[in-house]
């Protein structure tokens, strides 16, 4: 019993002890989260205030990049002006990328903010290489873009059902290539609506070459135009390819030497 006794009095003892140790210490601790959160939105208000200060710097100047050859710069800065003022932050570099990719002459737009109070829009201009139908135009991609007035370009045209754009384009540097050794260029190029192709040359021949087999009937062309028919190729009107065993071809005058048809195994 005593023993008992004895023990459980140094038990109660040694935690009276540690109790009354223990307690001056806990208010660091316990202070410590409450300051640490202190500091984090001290911090956070500061942070807020130069955010707000620098958010509301106006944008002064827009610097405009790019090499231009049918853009109207005007109507760029007619779209760009009611961004002047906006502060540095809240200017929205999305609606002015949107809104001057809407010009049909812009092909691509880089919008980028430049510290203090400047924006440097980069533009790329759309490349017209080949006229598509009456008032459109093809650009490398063969992606088609209508401009707002003609553009002052001379171009080959080429023309056929929408969603033709790529396939007109391709198969225009195609044929191209292969006539370059006769000298002549591609005028004009159509597909109609039969799937069916006719050339118009730069000496005024129109070539019907059909649906079939048309890379073959072009390398025909091409040897017949710098062979037998080079002397006369300026007079020829039409050449009819779309025969399976020969060619038929129209001249603009007819005398007894070329008649108006006149037909050649291919």
């Amino acid at each position: 019993m005593l023993l008992r006794n004895t023990r459980g009095l140094r038990r109660t003892r040694g935690a009276s002890r540690q109790g009354a140790s223990a307690a001056p210490g806990d208010w660091p601790r316990r202070l410590m989260p409450w300051l640490f959160i202190g500091l984090l939105l001290m911090v956070g208000d500061l942070a807020w205030r130069a955010f707000r200060d620098v958010a509301n710097v106006p944008i002064r100047e827009v610097n405009v990049n790019g090499d231009f050859r049918f853009i109207d710069t005007t109507r760029i800065e007619q779209l760009i002006t009611p961004h002047l003022g906006t502060g540095y932050f809240l200017v929205d570099l999305q609606q002015i990328r949107a809104e001057l990719e809407r010009l049909p002459l812009v092909y691509e737009v880089t919008v980028r903010r430049a510290w203090p109070d400047r924006l440097w829009v980069f533009l790329t201009e759309q490349v017209p290489v080949l006229k598509f139908g009456e008032d459109a135009y093809l650009n490398p991609y063969g992606e088609a873009f209508t401009p707002e007035q003609a553009l002052t370009v001379s171009l080959p045209r080429v023309d056929g059902p929408a969603g033709s754009e790529a396939k007109l384009l391709s198969t225009f540097d195609r044929f191209a290539g292969e006539l370059e050794s006769t000298g002549l260029q591609i005028q004009r190029l159509r597909l109609d609506g039969k799937h069916a192709w006719v050339i118009e040359l730069s000496n005024g021949t129109e070539v019907l070459l059909g649906r079939r087999d048309i890379d073959d009937k072009v390398r025909t062309l091409v040897h017949i135009l710098n062979g037998h028919l080079q002397a006369q190729r300026n007079q020829i009107a039409r050449i009819d390819m779309r025969y399976s065993n020969g060619i038929a071809v129209a001249y603009r005058e007819p005398d007894d030497a070329n008649p108006i048809a006149k037909g050649t195994q291919s």
